[in-house]
């Protein structure tokens, strides 16, 4: 019936036909259905309101009808609804818009559209329909308050630890330096052997807690935008070296190894030296930490095939389970007990390695499966790496695609066999699409970072329900071209919008059913 409004060419009908005849079907409809009058003198007067529209909006026909406008609404919302009037008339055309109006009975969030109906070709009427979105409004509005004071808070926090550095720094530096000249006897002996074992303790303990207390400003002035990157042109193997250096100094009884493998030579990236060393020491020293005793540590540098430079940290350790990578990669997240004393920590290395590089452009990717292992992928953007003159980029693995292999295996060519207990456990998303673009397939890792339930996922238009800001013509398109044959794989990256902007690197690939597309999509 609504469309008839909207979509009727014989508008005189609508005009001429007396309102008691149109009474009883307008009545019968559920859509709040209103018809004004339109007088001489810019004068808009209410002819009729339905039964739905009465129930809508908790008002009374009776108290309503053939009452000017101007007499049921404030003077500031006459205004606002006679514009809307003049311009249906003036342009002839339907009108939608969304209002807030003030009735007898409260304020109401209105989604209004307006119809002309010409009689000779003079507007003598408007047919409105109105949908009631005042609960969805409120709930807008109280997310975007909740919104806006999250984020105030979140920038008084970023503000006061980034302004923290020197009253934290200064103590702490003070308890390590006197622990140290104690320690070393620098005014005479101590007397005890106990009190030297003590001391130690002592220095061990401020050192730990400085370099929590370090790397929670330096995250703090990330989020704040107070870390500004000091570029200077550096060898790649400087920066491998100089970290291995120092993750292993003063660990002689260290019983894991480190271990190089490709190296790049003549080969230097524009980097922050600082940022950059600090990245690969954390992701040296988290290998170390949950790895196993004797194992091996590999750190390796490969050019893509794009001329990106990637840094790949090995380990043989526990590994991370594919639903606890999200936390892996927040701020403050631990994966293991905070009382396991072998793995100390505030859970802030990832978080600050992968703030760093996104600083740079770059991205940070995780393989990793329990009991194998975690490969770490570190890589910076072509526009920062610098090869000697007159010379090209020789690749040294096939570039993007390897992101998508773990421990040997093609996910996206072999995972559109396995069962949902195998796609659920592995690192990265996974998401099945038909044609229409429904859901069919959501495993456990994409919900973990997307933070929608599996089962409130499948069965939705992905495009329109759950990732509307994929409705583009460089994804969906894309998606089509996948659907209709034309190409059987994209990899390419892209920002999904969702609590906040998340980089992804997805490769879209077909599915054994034609039709079916893959999604399977990395989270940086």
């Amino acid at each position: 019936m609504t469309e008839n409004f909207h979509d009727r060419k014989d508008g005189k009908f609508w005009v001429e036909t007396p309102l008691e005849q149109l009474g009883p079907t307008l009545n019968s409809i559920g859509v709040a259905v209103f018809v004004i009058d339109v007088e001489q003198g810019d004068n808009y007067r209410i002819a009729f309101i339905n039964h739905y529209y009465e129930r809508v909006f908790n008002v009374s026909a009776r108290e309503l009808v053939g009452r000017e406008i101007r007499e049921v609404l404030s003077e500031d919302a006459a205004i606002d609804v006679i514009a809307h009037y003049r311009r249906c008339i003036e342009s002839g055309q339907m009108e939608q818009y969304d209002e807030e109006i003030l009735l007898p009975s409260g304020v109401h969030f209105s989604r209004t559209t307006l119809t002309p109906l010409r009689n000779n070709g003079t507007v003598d009427r408007i047919i409105g329909t109105a949908i009631d979105i005042t609960d969805r409004r409120r709930m807008e509005l109280d997310l975007e308050n909740a919104r806006d004071r999250a984020d105030v808070a979140n920038k008084a926090k970023s503000s006061f630890m980034a302004n923290m550095s020197h009253e934290l720094r200064t103590p702490l530096n003070a308890v390590i330096g006197y622990s140290e000249m104690i320690q070393g006897e620098y005014l005479g002996p101590l007397g005890h052997e106990k009190y030297k074992e003590y001391v130690g303790d002592i220095r061990f303990a401020g050192q730990h807690l400085l370099d929590i207390v370090n790397d929670i400003l330096d995250l703090a002035r990330v989020e704040a935008g107070q870390s500004e990157i000091d570029e200077e042109t550096i060898p790649v193997r400087d920066l491998v070296e100089s970290a291995l250096t120092l993750v292993t100094h003063g660990r002689d009884g260290d019983t894991v190894e480190f271990a190089t493998g490709n190296i790049l030579e003549d080969v230097s990236v524009r980097v922050d030296r600082k940022h950059i060393r600090q990245c690969l020491i954390n992701l040296l020293a988290n290998a170390r930490k949950f790895s196993r005793k004797s194992d091996i540590v590999h750190i390796t540098t490969e050019l893509l095939d794009d001329e990106r430079l990637c840094f790949a940290i090995t380990d043989s350790g526990r590994g991370i389970a594919a639903k606890d990578l999200p936390v892996a990669l927040a701020p403050f997240g631990r994966v293991d007990s905070a009382m396991d004393a072998s793995t100390q920590g505030a859970g802030l290395g990832l978080p600050i390695t992968r703030a760093f590089i996104e600083q740079h452009g770059g991205d940070l990717f995780l393989n990793s499966v329990q009991g194998i292992g975690t490969t770490v992928f570190l890589v910076l953007p072509r526009s920062r790496v610098e090869l000697p003159e007159g010379t090209r980029a020789t690749p040294t693995i096939e570039g993007l695609k390897d992101l998508f292999t773990v421990d040997g295996v093609n996910i996206p060519k072999d995972a559109v066999s396995m069962a949902d207990g195998m796609l659920d456990r592995l690192p990265l998303g996974a998401v099945l699409l038909d044609r229409h673009g429904k859901v069919l397939r959501y495993n456990e890792t994409e919900s973990g970072f997307s933070e929608m339930k599996v089962e409130r996922v499948v069965g939705r238009n992905f495009f329109k329900e759950v990732a509307p800001c994929t409705f583009t013509d460089e994804f969906h398109g894309r998606f089509n071209d996948i659907c209709t044959g034309k190409v059987d794989t994209y990899i390419f990256s892209y920002v999904f919008t969702l609590r906040r902007p998340w980089k992804v690197l997805i490769q879209m690939r077909a599915d054994k059913k034609p039709g079916n597309v893959w999604l399977f999509i990395r989270w940086t």
